[in-house]
């Protein structure tokens, strides 16, 4: 829950930044800071556990990472940030609720990926909220073109973070700290170097790029971190369901703070899209399906997927990291496409 709070107040307060903030800038800070605290973290990390070193990126892995890199660390933050400018708070909140829609649909369309009955549903819950949204709502009249480019930039970030989601899923076994420290860094740095040469960083106040390194290390680096402890502590599902209602969070956090006009049309957006989101969290599916023999290595409890005996020198504690192998198994139970159901249908 403070992971969906944390990264939901990125949004009023870079609706803020936003006046004095290059939306280039203003990505380029955020991420940049995001991926100091990070990589901090993991670095830290890897020297009091050296054999957390055997889940860190490698090899032509460093190739799905770079198109992730380039998709959701340099062009979607810039894309939302445009966006942002031109709709209200609330609204681009809640049109955050088609990253996971784009997630869904790409992992179907690339991967052979199932999207079930309730995926199906809570996608058309985001698609009738976002209709709803161009309704005319409080004192902002009619959809115009300025909001339509707006409303157009975040769902276009949201695509772009939807890939970014399936080509990191090829790396998802590696350290989620280095992975979003990469991410972060990169990104950032990227994005400030074309802002430089776009001449962009000239009279931001300090105060301006304070604030823009606090929403960076707590709503995008805070929450990763909070977001991979639920995922350890409560599992893929529940941590999903919480997470999932960040959007809906971010819409209210910007009522609140921005003092946004909301008429019925946005009141009843703002609980289908947030019902949607939910929907897409719970979207998994039951069959019998076949694990082939693998090895790899990776942080992991000792589930149904990972019954092995560890040799001397291995870290027996749980979650732990090490090389291990999996026997060939077949077996039926309800599951998502994570890292061990990659599978088509």
């Amino acid at each position: 829950m403070l992971a969906a709070l944390a990264y939901a107040s990125s949004v009023p307060v870079a609706k803020t930044l936003l006046r004095d903030v290059s939306p280039l800038a203003l990505s380029g800070g955020i991420y940049l800071a995001a991926g100091g605290v990070l990589g901090l973290l993991w670095l830290v990390s890897t020297l009091r556990a050296p054999g957390s070193r055997k889940t860190t990126i490698r090899g032509s892995e460093w190739a799905w990472l770079g198109g992730a890199v380039m998709a959701g660390g340099v062009l979607a933050p810039v894309l939302l940030f445009l966006g942002l400018r031109l709709v209200q708070g609330h609204v681009a909140g809640l049109l955050l609720n088609f990253e996971t829609v784009f997630t869904l649909m790409l992992g179907a369309a690339l991967y052979g990926e199932r999207l079930g009955r309730l995926g199906w549903i809570g996608a058309t819950c985001v698609i009738a909220g976002a209709a709803l949204l161009s309704l005319p709502a409080g004192g902002e009249g009619t959809l115009g073109p300025a909001r339509l480019r707006g409303a157009f930039f975040v769902v276009a970030a949201c695509a772009l973070w939807g890939l970014d989601n399936n080509l990191t899923q090829r790396v998802s076994l590696r350290d989620a700290r280095q992975i979003v420290a990469v991410k972060g860094l990169a990104g950032g740095a990227t994005n400030l170097v074309l802002a430089l040469a776009l001449g962009q960083l000239g009279g931001i106040s300090p105060g301006a790029w304070a604030a823009t390194a606090l929403v960076g290390a707590v709503a995008y680096g805070f929450s990763i971190v909070l977001f991979v402890r639920g995922l350890r502590t409560l599992g893929v599902i529940q941590t999903g369901t919480l997470f999932a209602l960040a959007p809906g969070f971010a819409a209210v956090l910007s009522l609140v703070f921005l003092h946004e006009p909301l008429g019925v049309a946005g009141v009843a957006a703002l609980g289908i899209m947030t019902a949607g989101g939910l929907l897409l969290a719970h979207d998994v599916h039951a069959h019998p399906h076949v694990h082939e023999a693998m090895a790899h290595a990776h942080a992991h409890i000792h589930d149904a997927h990972h019954r092995h005996t560890h040799t001397p020198g291995e870290p027996a504690a749980t979650p732990h990291a090490h090389e291990h192998r999996h026997k060939p198994l077949v077996h039926a139970h309800p599951h998502a496409h994570d890292i061990h159901h990659r599978h088509r249908h």
